[in-house]
């Protein structure tokens, strides 16, 4: 398999040569033959491209979190559970890494603060707001943020 700059060059000379994204995977070595079949390891092949340009993957975030961490098994089970990794730094660097057993309890989602408080007021008051009807959600998350906190686009409750 190639990888790093010889996988670059080779897509750019592939793609100047016309050929498909299966044929480029399978010459630059990202197949696996099965018999008269050949698997072609697409993800694997996008992800090495990825890496090659600087792009971070969504599994090297996961591994570098965890060597980050590596004492702390709840990471791992909160990745397993689904969990978006920046959601999981963002905790972090709110409450610290001794409270990760508190994530799932003060997770509330990826959203702006003013966002946040429109769901909450609509899904606790069961409102059904006209257009019409103008509500300054921003001054309603100053109010809420004595009891949440968000960073880096994620909502927390401080009650954990």
């Amino acid at each position: 398999m190639l990888k790093g700059q010889d996988l670059l060059n080779a897509v750019s000379l592939y793609t100047e040569q016309g050929l498909s994204r299966t044929d480029m995977a399978i010459k630059c070595g990202y197949c696996q033959v099965e018999g008269n079949n050949t698997k072609v390891l697409f993800t694997a092949f996008y992800e090495s491209i990825m890496e090659a340009k600087g792009i971070i993957t969504a599994q090297v975030e996961k591994d570098t979190l965890i060597e980050e961490y590596p004492d702390n098994d709840n990471i791992q089970q909160l990745i397993d559970d689904g969990y978006d990794v920046d959601a999981i730094k963002a905790f972090i660097e709110l409450y610290g890494e001794e409270n990760l057993e508190h994530f799932d309890e003060s997770y509330q989602g990826e959203m702006s603060g003013a966002e946040y408080a429109e769901q909450l007021i609509t899904d606790c008051y069961s409102l059904d707001i006209p257009a019409f009807v103008c509500i300054d959600w921003d001054a309603t998350w100053e109010q809420l943020s004595y009891d949440y906190d968000e960073q880096d686009g994620y909502i927390f409750s401080r009650h954990f």
